[in-house]
């Protein structure tokens, strides 16, 4: 695995994360004139649930902000108070939200996917 170094490496290895699991995805492009706080990267996820769900096909949120690595010591892991309040709302509704600074936070995103998956 590649040494990530700055945000400009994370927000790579989350696109290729997206990339890999064949969700739809893009990234907000910020402005001035949009909302404040969206996530650097947000997209919807394809999953298939379980027979006990009747085996539909499901799409599932996801918004992911991306992080320099070294910044989880900060207040809210250097998240603006806009980016950490989407990202409790954005839970709250159902969907996935993480602030994200490598590698290990895109596997701890995929064991909380998997669980949806699982009887």
């Amino acid at each position: 695995m590649k040494k990530l170094v700055s945000e400009a490496d994370v927000k790579a290895i989350v696109k290729k994360w997206y990339d890999e699991k064949q969700g739809w995805h893009w990234a907000p492009v910020s402005n001035g004139m949009g909302v404040h706080g969206v996530a650097d990267r947000v997209g919807c996820i394809p999953l298939t649930v379980t027979p006990a769900m009747v085996g539909c096909r499901i799409g599932v949120m996801v918004a992911i902000e991306s992080k320099r690595p070294g910044r989880r010591g900060e207040p809210r892991r250097g998240m603006s108070q806009h980016q950490h309040d989407h990202m409790v709302d954005i839970k709250a509704a159902g969907g996935f939200s993480i602030c994200c600074d490598g590698y290990e936070d895109l596997a701890e995103l995929d064991r909380e996917l998997l669980k949806l998956t699982t009887v």
